[in-house]
């Protein structure tokens, strides 16, 4: 049985595909529609051949009926949902296999907002008060993955053969293969503990796909975030003072070789991250990116 739920801006969940109408936060959806997806084709003619310009992807409205038991239960949801004109979206969660948000597995979500929400009188028919809600969809099917790599202090050099034709020491180097089913997607680099100029490799047979070298030392309370994602893209050095945390924009620390984008982005298919370090005291690092897919 396949199932929905929704997640709002405080992590709390609402079930979507409970037939319990006196659950406190949970009821039913029926009758979705626009899980799928729609292209538009722009093409031209010359004589009898027609060729390709343009394919695009067109987002489509998720749709359904909200079925509640009475006022109250409807009044809930939409302290659930809370300001219904904010920009920060809700994420709409869809499993095929019948899990639930107490799986293990991350599951596929989509950000959305809600676009239409109408309120009507209890259906006598039913003995429920439906209500018709649509959802504007704001990304693409996706799923986290965040991937922590902490190298211990001592060990032998690593070696790896197949991937990158370079010895790597066992103090100051990493390596982590990753397997992205999606589509290329932006990624979060974060690095932790005393660090001399982090160096950040995207590898695929040998290739380096993308780059980002920063000539810094990330101190040791302090940590580095690297983030490719247009929204939020920022190459910024996080130091604690009291309470807070001073910002720094160190893009400008970035490698100036044309050949250094100083982001890191992951391709579909198979392959793999690296960090290494100046130094023999590498800390830990983290990257962390989304699956993302058409169609579930």
């Amino acid at each position: 049985m396949r199932r929905f739920w929704l997640e709002n801006q405080h992590n709390q969940i609402w079930d979507l595909t409970s037939n319990d109408l006196g659950a406190i936060a949970a009821n039913f959806m029926a009758q979705p529609q626009g899980l799928g997806i729609r292209t538009r084709v722009n093409s031209f003619a010359v004589e009898n051949t027609y060729f390709i310009e343009q394919i695009t992807t067109q987002t489509q409205n998720i749709q359904g009926v909200l079925f509640f038991k009475d006022y109250p239960h409807f009044t809930r949801f939409v302290n659930f949902v809370g300001n219904i004109n904010t920009t920060d979206p809700l994420r709409l969660y869809y499993s095929t296999d019948g899990a639930t948000h107490l799986s293990a597995e991350k599951q596929w979500y989509k950000d959305v907002l809600i676009t239409d929400l109408r309120k009507d009188e209890i259906d006598r028919h039913y003995a429920a008060l439906r209500v018709p809600i649509s959802f504007t969809a704001i990304s693409r099917w996706k799923r986290d993955v965040e991937i922590t790599l902490e190298l211990a202090r001592t060990g032998d050099p690593l070696v790896y053969p197949y991937i990158y034709p370079y010895f790597f020491g066992g103090s100051n180097n990493m390596a982590v293969r990753i397997d992205n089913q999606g589509l290329p997607v932006s990624a979060r680099v974060r690095i932790q503990g005393i660090t001399d100029t982090p160096l950040l490799r995207i590898i695929r047979d040998g290739e380096i796909l993308n780059q980002a070298k920063y000539h810094l030392t990330v101190g040791a309370n302090q940590h580095l975030i690297v983030d490719s994602d247009p929204k939020n893209q920022e190459a910024t050095l996080y130091t604690p003072s009291g309470n807070n945390l001073l910002r720094e924009d160190v893009y400008n620390a970035g490698e100036a070789d044309y050949a250094f984008a100083n982001f890191i982005s992951i391709p579909s298919g198979v392959s793999w991250f690296l960090a290494s370090a100046a130094n023999a005291n590498f800390g830990k690092v983290t990257i962390s990116y989304s699956e993302a897919v058409e169609l579930r």
